[in-house]
């Protein structure tokens, strides 16, 4: 049985690792530092670590350059985890030596599919490959060189060339198409072929976290291969043969165009199908993410606790990157700021209930999001992207207000609506039964405190 040492510093998150990978039989350790996971090495010895990238006494880029310095643990498959999605992070994961990356929240399919890679469960080439001969810039290690595809599939590409770079290597590759567009990835090369009699070699390299454009332009090229040139019919006399190619032709090319449509319509029901598939896997993701994160919520009554714990979340799984959450101040009747990550908690000016979009969302309960693009040119720094009315029923207690995600969506989809008012109801329910907790906790003092005096 594998072993797979869990690596975080956020108790929550390991807990829904650990749920992800369960019952499929895999042994569980786990490390919530980088000094504690590489001291657990000799003891656990296992066969892929889950290492989150930021921790606060060392990160994960640097505990996984110390595995890959020690001989024993040099081939150790690793996979960096982060709620960062950024180039320059995925960057620094591969400079410092990690097999893949994964960005949180953490889709359970794309975690099962890494770990059985990186740990020999599947074949390296499962994936449909096509011929497709395309120029690819490669830059590597400081070195920029030209070279062409010789096949893609959906996880990597394989390319001619003489320039080979050794087994492991991070690259950052892009492909040029003639009509000028460009689609850029990062990878890792995983094999190596030698040229040989004077032909160039070539290599086999592995997509790192292709986002969904890439991805879909992948799909693209893949289910539409390479166009060949159809060859003549033959037969009959020249005469007879000329005319009937004029035919065959007229019928061919009406039968092509006829076919050619139809199949296109079949790529948008293939897409629209996978689309579902992939909302499904999203929901039931959402869903396990939820069951976990309930439980934590609602096995504390300490109110900060229960705040805190409402920002690993947001941070962990909803994956934003600057947020603050806002409560009502029942003496005064305005929002104010209790707590964040990116924002300035003391400066943070109240909200009246019913002014502006968040005064708003608190009136009506229920949940904005922005709509279009979220980088759009020129957007206000403080508009907000998303605001969850922290509800139960008709009593609205907050506001999660979203200002910035992880370099992860390009958009918000209805299934993040989904998860934000599930969410929000969760947390204002532990913030209700935090809350109530605290004053039946402090008139009960007082009442102690009265028949104490009394008593004397």
């Amino acid at each position: 049985m594998s072993t797979i040492l869990l690596v975080d510093d956020v108790e929550l998150f390991l807990e829904l690792e650990r749920s992800h990978l369960e019952g499929r039989g895999y042994g569980i350790a786990t490390a919530t530092s980088g000094e504690q996971a590489l001291a657990r090495l000799e003891d656990v010895r296992p066969d892929l670590v889950l290492l989150d990238l930021y921790m606060p006494d060392m990160n994960g880029d640097e505990v996984c350059r110390r595995i890959r310095s020690h001989p024993e643990w040099r081939q150790l498959p690793v996979v960096m985890v982060t709620a960062a999605g950024k180039p320059a992070e995925i960057r620094k994961c591969l400079d410092a030596g990690c097999d893949d990356y994964i960005t949180k929240p953490v889709n359970r399919q794309d975690l099962l599919e890494k770990v059985q890679r990186l740990l020999g469960k599947v074949r390296r080439r499962t994936a449909e490959r096509r011929p497709f001969a395309i120029q690819v810039e490669v830059s590597a290690g400081g070195r920029d060189f030209t070279s062409y595809a010789r096949d893609v599939s959906r996880n990597g590409i394989y390319i001619r060339s003489s320039s080979a770079l050794a087994v492991n290597t991070a690259v950052e590759l892009q492909l040029q198409f003639p009509e000028g567009r460009e689609l850029k990835f990062m990878g890792r090369v995983k094999r190596v072929e030698p040229g040989e009699d004077g032909a160039d070699g070539g290599m086999g390299i592995y997509f790192i976290l292709p986002d969904d454009t890439a991805r879909a332009e992948l799909d693209r090229l893949i289910s539409q291969g390479e166009k060949r040139d159809e060859a003549p019919r033959e037969g009959g006399s020249l005469e007879q043969q000329l005319a009937f190619m004029g035919r065959e032709k007229a019928r061919l090319e009406k039968d092509n165009r006829r076919l050619a449509a139809r199949v296109d319509e079949l790529e948008a029901e293939n897409r629209e199908f996978a689309e579902h598939i992939v909302q499904i896997e999203e929901i039931n993701s959402n869903l396990s993410n939820l069951y976990i994160t309930s439980s934590r919520l609602h096995s504390v009554l300490d109110r900060r606790k229960v705040l805190e714990i409402i920002k690993e979340i947001v941070i962990n799984f909803v994956g934003a990157e600057r947020f603050a959450i806002l409560t009502l101040d029942r003496e005064q009747q305005q929002l104010v700021c209790e707590t964040g990550e990116g924002v300035d908690v003391e400066g943070f000016e109240p909200v009246p209930p019913g002014e502006g979009r968040l005064g708003q969302v608190f009136q009506n309960k229920k949940v904005y999001l922005r709509t279009g693009p979220l980088s759009s040119p020129g957007e206000e720094s403080e508009a907000p992207l998303a605001v969850v009315p922290l509800a139960i029923g008709d009593q609205v207690l907050g506001l999660l207000v979203i200002y910035d995600l992880f370099a992860q969506k390009d958009r918000l989809e209805e299934i993040d609506h989904q998860l934000f008012s599930m969410l929000g109801e969760h947390a204002a329910t532990a913030l209700f039964s935090a809350t109530l907790h605290e004053e039946t906790e402090r008139k009960r003092d007082t009442y102690k405190g009265f028949m104490d005096l009394l008593l004397k």
